[in-house]
């Protein structure tokens, strides 16, 4: 089976942790036998427009991207989204007539989705998108809405990637089938005497990082052993470093940069509690990742990470932007509320149903459900 994979992001030089979770589900539908095709934008100029990784044909288009992905941004911008279109629309329909795939996969409905729909529409290819956490933000901008609603109705199956986001309107049938993580993950065994709160996401004002650097003078109020690791960067970075500064903790907090993604089991090792502080998510892989590898978590009271965690019984949530209320979480994450017994639980709950392999044969049996329906 030939999978033409249409997505927002995709790793673009080595390292790189933008669209890791992507490059995993290709590798995992290669290990099924799939043969598997990539087009994405390229982000980075200095990442080369075609290359093979690992037996995955990459194709990058061009748009103006001002080093950075439109997900990143707080509005969407105009000019960069219609250049995004024709040229991620061209480089698409390129793909398939030299590809000839038996299944267009759109990852993000807007806009990778609309171009996989358009794709497949004009070339009679089955397609399979599937919504992931930024359609949440983007399905309510007005402007946004009636591309969101024509991917979807052109689609011809959707998957979305938590069942929170079924409420979303138009995706109220969709399959959920989760992002994946890696088996490591599961492997690792954190420390139970460390003090260490950790955060992996990126530093851009949707995953709300300021509100951990924020709460920080009030779980030191309560807790002065704790420790705090950023792992990431984005365009906060510098702020939130200076914030730290200001609020007279910048000796408590270890901002480590880009750290590579098969070095994040070993940060996990070493910590106790996992934050995540996004407004608005689909499905965190960030945070799977720290619950399978054992973690604590404390995340946003968002309903995607309600079908994550029990409020006080695996994990704990709390109001987003609420940084005395995140305070709050932490110092009852540390002082050890949490019984081991409810984390040994939700890793082997998680281990049942999240590995690339699981995910992959979920992918795999709605490729070919498609590609009967289509022979009809």
């Amino acid at each position: 089976m030939k999978v033409l994979v249409v997505t927002t992001s995709y790793p673009d030089r080595p390292g790189a942790q933008r669209g890791i979770f992507i490059r995993e589900l290709c590798r995992a539908l290669t290990g099924k036998g799939a043969e598997v095709m990539v087009v994405t934008p390229r982000v980075d100029p200095s990442s080369p427009l075609r290359e093979n990784d690992q037996g995955i044909e990459v194709r990058r288009f061009t748009y103006p991207t001002g080093g950075r992905r439109l997900h990143q941004t707080e509005s969407i911008p105009v000019f960069p989204m219609a250049v995004f279109m024709v040229s991620g629309l061209a480089s698409t329909l390129r793909a398939v007539r030299s590809f000839r795939p038996d299944v267009i996969h759109g990852n993000w409905i807007v806009p990778t989705g609309l171009i996989a729909s358009i794709a497949g529409l004009s070339s009679l290819t089955p397609v399979v998108n599937t919504a992931r956490g930024m359609d949440t933000r983007l399905r309510k901008n007005p402007a946004v809405r009636p591309l969101f609603d024509l991917a979807v109705r052109l689609s011809g199956r959707v998957t979305v990637v938590s069942e929170a986001m079924r409420a979303i309107p138009g995706l109220e049938a969709a399959e959920v089938i989760p992002s994946g993580i890696k088996d490591q993950f599961f492997e690792v065994s954190p420390d139970p005497s460390s003090q260490t709160v950790l955060y992996t996401r990126s530093l851009e004002p949707v995953y709300g990082a300021d509100t951990i650097i924020r709460s920080i003078p009030h779980v030191l109020e309560k807790a002065p052993g704790a420790r705090f690791v950023i792992a990431g960067t984005g365009s906060l970075a510098g702020h939130l470093e200076a914030m730290a500064s200001e609020l007279g903790v910048r000796d408590r907090v270890t901002f480590l940069g880009h750290v590579p993604h098969e070095s994040v089991p070993a940060l996990l090792s070493e910590s106790r509690v996992f934050v995540s502080t996004a407004t608005e998510d689909g499905t965190s892989v960030a945070l799977m990742e720290a619950m399978a590898a054992g973690l604590i978590p404390v995340a946003t009271d968002i309903a995607p990470n309600r079908t994550l965690i029990e409020h006080e019984t695996d994990g704990f949530l709390f109001r987003p932007k609420d940084a005395p209320g995140l305070a709050l979480m932490i110092t009852r994450a540390l002082s050890g509320e949490i019984r081991e017994e409810a984390i040994a639980s939700k890793r082997a709950d998680l281990k049942r149903r999240i590995p690339w392999s699981v995910v992959a044969d979920r992918f795999v049996l709605g490729y070919n459900q498609l590609l009967e329906r289509s022979r009809r």
